[in-house]
């Protein structure tokens, strides 16, 4: 797996919500770990990295999808309302269906997968 643009700024990235992003998010694979800290960035290293399928090019950058970016978001704390307003843009442009949203919640903490459904 690449690094991916992923959480908040892939909010960004595709235009859901309203939220700004303190650093750049970015999601590495597992194996990438322990890399030292730079100013402005945040890494992931996630127990459940993204699939080739949940990857996506925006703007010419990979990021994760918007149902992964969504459901990442709200799992790492992202403010409710920020999540709710991306839903509903996502689903508004076509961007993601009810149904994938609910696919990626699952396996997910209980919090996350109750807010989706």
């Amino acid at each position: 797996m690449p690094a991916v643009v992923s959480h908040e700024s892939a909010l960004e990235l595709y235009d859901l919500s309203d939220v700004i992003p303190n650093a750049v998010h970015v999601t590495l694979p597992r194996d990438k770990r322990g890399q030292r800290p730079r100013s402005g960035v945040r890494f992931h290293t996630l127990q459940h990295p993204p699939r080739a399928t949940e990857i996506r090019r925006v703007a010419g950058v990979l990021a994760t999808s918007p149902e992964r970016t969504i459901v990442d978001s709200l799992e790492a704390g992202t403010q409710p309302e920020q999540i709710e307003l991306a839903v509903q843009q996502a689903l508004e442009r076509g961007l993601t269906t009810p149904r994938r949203l609910r696919t990626a919640a699952a396996g997910r903490p209980e919090r996350v997968r109750t807010f989706i459904d």
